[in-house]
């Protein structure tokens, strides 16, 4: 395999990276878009390339020759085009969360086992490297023993209120927390054996959103260690970039602390004083880079290889399983022990 032969589905912001991240390699040629909105997968097709674009990927996957598929639909709508994909034998890089229900998550982790096909999602904060680097410190034993993570991934009330036009099917642990949990997984190298949880819904469901507008849930690990995971999206949008993100893991000798709030760059306008995130998309010489470009390569890495990607289907099922729990923990208002049944 000389090039490999890539498709979107979704072209919305995730589907338009990669889009650009396939359309500016030499191992990959971008094939087609799809979207359900026609108009827009053509206008993305237009712009990077593509041969072809479609409002229904079934007829996509129909016609076209397609070796990869990169997956970019909103949270709930993983399942059904990851496993058409895979029945297809098509090698899936998939946007987090793996999925939002148990049943989904669990129809994806069994299509995995059946197809000769790929899986892969895209928690790319793994190859940011800030984080990299925490996992090295760790994996080298000058932490000591992991002892406890807090976690904290809060973004301003224009992302549920504007940027996504489906914030009532997912949820600030599904679209933020995953993320955090994902990389103390990969921190601790231990699944988690525990959960408790508390969530607030007071200011979205004002709005007319019925979904939560903060969490914090207390997480015990296999290995005995524990951590804090907040969530919330109700910021104001006068905060200084979109998403406060922070990480500090205490370990027998050490501590690491992940400070992503300014990320090396302030910027003064007439408009507003903002931090720029640039740890996991940057353009740099008119190129797409960073932790997603990192992640988006890595998997092709896989595809051409044959070789497992980092983050699989099972690590992927088992972030799934923990913001269900933490959910579940919320309702019943008691700790919720994992694997979930």
């Amino acid at each position: 395999m000389n090039r490999v032969k890539v498709a979107v589905i979704g072209a919305g912001l995730m589907g338009s990276l990669h889009a650009r991240a396939t359309a500016e390699s030499d191992r990959e040629t971008l094939v087609a878009i799809a979207d359900l909105d026609q108009s827009r997968a053509k206008r993305l097709a237009e712009q990077y390339g593509a041969s072809a674009y479609y409002a229904d990927y079934k007829e996509m996957l129909k016609r076209e020759n397609i070796d990869a598929i990169c997956i970019a639909t909103p949270d709930s709508a993983h399942a059904e085009p990851v496993l058409d994909c895979l029945a297809a034998n098509k090698h899936v890089l998939v946007e987090k969360p793996l999925a939002t229900t148990l049943e989904d998550s669990l129809a994806i982790l069994e299509a995995e086992q059946k197809s000769s096909a790929l899986l892969m999602v895209n928690y790319s904060h793994r190859w940011a490297a800030p984080y990299a680097m925490a996992k090295d410190m760790i994996a080298s034993g000058e932490l000591g023993k992991p002892i406890m993570l807090y976690a904290r991934k809060n973004d301003t009330i224009s992302v549920p209120l504007n940027m996504l036009r489906w914030a009532e099917e997912t949820s600030p642990v599904k679209f933020l927390s995953s993320h955090d949990i994902d990389l103390a997984i990969h921190f601790f190298e231990s699944e988690v054996a525990e959960v408790y949880a508390h969530g607030a819904k007071t200011v979205l469901a004002q709005k007319g959103l019925d979904v939560y507008d903060a969490v914090q849930a207390l997480v015990k690990f296999r290995n005995g260690a524990f951590g804090t995971f907040e969530s919330a999206w109700i910021y104001p949008n006068t905060y200084p970039n979109p998403t406060d993100s922070y990480i500090q893991l205490v370990g027998e000798k050490g501590v690491v602390t992940l400070d992503r709030r300014t990320e090396m760059i302030e910027a003064a306008t007439e408009g507003a004083f903002t931090y720029p995130k640039i740890s996991i998309t940057a353009i740099v010489g008119g190129k797409l880079t960073g932790a997603f470009k990192y992640a988006h390569d890595h998997f092709i890495d896989c595809v051409l290889t044959g070789k497992k990607p980092d983050v699989t289907a099972a690590s992927g099922h088992h972030v799934t399983e923990v913001t269900i729990a933490i959910h579940r923990s919320i309702e019943t208002g008691r700790p919720v022990s994992l694997p979930l049944t």
